[in-house]
């Protein structure tokens, strides 16, 4: 697949752009971050007769043919941005009821509301209940302004017994009974090869959404052939392993996430992949990812990209789990570190970590002596721990 590769910094500089938004006019993130925007967009809208070259895929067992190249919308504040992707035939969305505060799934509400009927959309729910999941999902209808999503998840499951627990298992099907959610599924960002096999065993769920990318281990690669095998559609998210912020400058040149990317995309289990787009050129990156192989050079930049974010980046294994005596939720504050430290997004880092209770999060680490948490990947869990609650309390 050919695109046009986007502006170099060079032409970016000649294109004056730079100067407008150094200039003496104050612009906030959002209005900056949209003429930045507008400005890739022109480029991308000479690129028709390569967009329209587009993998889909098998959404498992739903009859339905997803973009490999999904929409992953949870840190977009650019709407356009998904407007391009569905032009670009990217046809499945993926938002939660918690994103932005809520908002993320009203502002993407508006962006489909005339296109409702071309794409996937799904939301996730928090469902510690069945009342809880009935309620989450009004409101997320109500926030999109459809009647219906494609499919519902339940967010963030790490067990066996919340995959099968029957009041939630109610709930979800209350709710297909009524038309407002054709699938169901899960999310689950650690102990996911439990998740992805309670899941199978229930014959029950659809679609499972799931962390993968190329610092996965063996055993979820392999639940997610189970899946896959059992007619669930796999969801990869958090492609990327990882964010910017983790690179900084010691990658070089070089652009670790197109072959991370690729890499989850070579997956021919994998049904579509959810990689975060704030930026036309992020979606052209992403899109141009498609339906290209592995090469020698990608795994090279792979294993630098590992190297480099060895002693940063949670694989989120969740083999720590139960060791901690405080019964602190390692692996969740290790992802909200994450979202602040990799993805350059404080904000969501400070909100997911106050989702935990005092006795969930790192706040004991601090005064705590030698940590008995021994971590398999060889990170340093009590300097991650104290890193974490310093930033994001």
């Amino acid at each position: 697949m050919k695109v046009k590769k986007e502006l170099d910094r060079r032409e970016f500089m000649k294109s004056g752009l730079v100067s407008a938004l150094s200039g003496g006019v104050f612009l906030d993130s959002f209005n900056r971050t949209r003429i930045i925007n507008n400005f890739f967009k022109k480029d991308t809208q000479k690129k028709e007769e390569d967009e329209n070259k587009i993998e889909y895929r098998k959404l498992g067992s739903t009859g339905y043919n997803a973009s490999l190249l999904g929409f992953g919308a949870m840190i977009t504040t650019d709407p356009s941005v998904l407007e391009k992707a569905l032009d670009m035939g990217v046809n499945y969305v993926d938002t939660a009821r918690g994103y932005q505060r809520g908002n993320n799934e009203i502002w993407i509400g508006k962006v489909i509301k005339n296109r409702r009927k071309n794409l996937f959309l799904t939301t996730k729910e928090k469902a510690g209940s069945k009342q809880s999941l009935l309620n989450g999902a009004e409101e997320s209808l109500k926030a999109l302004d459809t009647d219906y999503v494609d499919a519902l998840l339940a967010h963030g499951l790490s067990s066996r017994s919340e995959v099968l627990n029957e009041d939630i298992m109610s709930g979800f099907e209350q709710l297909k009974k009524e038309g407002k959610a054709r699938f169901v599924g899960m999310s689950t960002h650690s102990n996911s090869a439990e998740v992805i096999d309670a899941m199978i065993e229930s014959k029950f769920y659809n679609l499972v959404t799931v962390k993968y990318n190329f610092r996965s281990d063996d055993g979820l690669k392999n639940a997610i052939e189970r899946a896959n095998k059992a007619g669930i559609a796999v969801v990869a998210m958090k492609p990327m392993a990882g964010g910017q912020g983790y690179v900084g400058s010691k990658m070089e040149n070089l652009n670790p996430f197109q072959s991370a990317l690729r890499w989850v995309m070579n997956d021919k289990n994998v049904a579509t992949t959810i990689p975060s787009i704030t930026s036309f050129q992020q979606l052209s990156e992403n899109f141009e990812t498609m339906g290209t192989k592995m090469s020698w050079s990608d795994r090279k930049i792979l294993y630098k990209f590992a190297k480099v974010t060895d002693k940063l980046y949670c694989r989120m294994c969740d083999v720590c789990s139960g060791q901690c005596p405080e019964n602190v939720k390692i692996s969740d504050v290790m992802r909200f570190l994450m979202y602040a430290e990799g993805y350059g997004e404080l904000q969501l880092g400070k909100d997911s970590y106050k989702s935990l209770s005092f006795h969930e999060n790192a706040s004991k680490c601090i005064d705590c002596g030698d940590c008995v948490v021994k971590c398999v990947n060889k990170l340093n869990i009590r300097e991650r721990m104290v890193r974490a609650n310093s930033l994001l309390a």
